[in-house]
């Protein structure tokens, strides 16, 4: 398999990166022009198609189906703080959903959860123009309530990521014009052996790069350029750093928290090394490197694709597949969430892992 199917997402400060140089400052003078300087990608440009089966359906070049007028409304006058969650299908789960556990254990929420299946980034946003922003029933100036729209969503435009990231921030920006905070909760790992076509052997670090880019930049790790690659333009000022109305007023790692699989076995390195080795586009692009920081080099990427079982979902919380989390997934996602929610929300949170069962 070629190493141009496969993404490394930006190197960890490591002893490769102190030797001098480093294998990551080398990488970057080897890096093309217009490639992140934090990150060299091995992978061919983003696609315009989104990975079949990710969630239900890939993200369409046409404008969703369009919906009825919005008729729902929020009901509760003793509930000052009104919630908006959005997400795909993830976010729809219908048994015991982490909308649901907010609601429960938040005495001030009260939410509204208009997560849709098959839904990627740009068809979110458009959902919220349609049942938020054109909702007559919904005053968002209402200075009685504090309003907030919680994101959790992405994954069906993940092999998109920078088109993800534009369209996800202009989400948040929508919101913020609207007079409502928003709480980003980052993409939830996934990812299965068993899926030979986007994990198996160097092509997984491609999806996890994918995962990892819009990841950051939910929660605010990424200048506008990494983030947004080709699609910078979108900025009024390119070149300006964030604005605050761009990014999220709390950001909330799901990837790299309790859902993750960190105790999963490794793969084996020896085959990740050797397809690494017969790659025409490893040579190519390294050519340049002598040969000692070659070597450090082959071992980092096959260590990284070796760990990527470690990046999946803990198999106990899997509901249908290695995507959607179950009850207990869900359960967990709010847990984690909950210390970070504003106080104004009201929350009692149970203990991260209390009533989640271990496997």
């Amino acid at each position: 398999m070629s190493a141009s199917t496969f993404f490394a997402r930006r190197l960890p400060a490591s002893s490769l990166a102190r030797r001098g140089l480093g294998v990551l400052g080398t990488l970057m003078l080897l890096a093309a022009p217009d490639q992140d300087a934090r990150a060299l990608t091995l992978a061919p440009p983003e696609t315009e198609t989104s990975p079949e089966g990710v969630e239900v359906e890939p993200e369409p070049a046409a404008e969703p189906e369009p919906e009825p007028p919005p008729t729902w409304r929020f009901r509760h006058a003793d509930k000052p703080v009104k919630v908006v969650v959005l997400a795909g299908s993830v976010g729809a789960w219908q048994r015991d959903p982490y909308a649901q556990h907010f609601e429960n254990w938040c005495s001030n929420v009260e939410v509204k959860n208009l997560s849709k299946t098959g839904y990627g980034a740009w068809q979110l946003r458009q959902r919220f123009m349609d049942q938020v922003v054109a909702n007559g029933y919904v005053n968002l100036r209402d200075p009685a309530n504090e309003y907030w729209l919680v994101f959790q969503g992405g994954l069906n435009s993940v092999a998109m990521p920078e088109k993800t990231n534009k369209e996800i921030r202009q989400l948040f920006m929508s919101a913020h014009q609207r007079n409502m905070k928003v709480v980003a909760l980052s993409l939830t790992p996934w990812g299965d052996e068993g899926d030979s076509r986007r994990w198996k052997g160097l092509t997984g670090l491609t999806y996890q790069g994918y995962t990892q880019k819009i990841v950051d930049f939910e929660l605010g790790r990424l200048s506008p350029q990494e983030a947004l690659g080709r699609y910078l333009d979108a900025r009024d000022q390119p070149d300006a750093p964030w604005d605050p109305s761009e990014l999220a007023d709390i950001g909330v790692d799901l990837y790299d928290s309790a859902m993750r699989d960190r105790d999963a076995p490794l793969r084996e390195i020896q085959p990740l090394r050797r397809e690494l080795e017969r790659s025409k586009e490893w040579k190519r692009r390294f050519a340049e490197l002598d040969e000692s920081t070659r070597e450090l080099a082959l071992d980092e990427y096959a260590q990284r694709a070796a760990e990527l079982p470690r990046w999946y979902m803990r198999k106990e919380l899997h509901s249908f597949d290695d995507i959607h989390p179950n009850e207990h997934g869900h359960r967990l996602l709010a847990q984690i969430a909950c210390p970070e929610l504003p106080d104004s929300w009201g929350c009692a949170c149970p203990a991260i892992g209390s009533d989640v069962p271990a496997e």
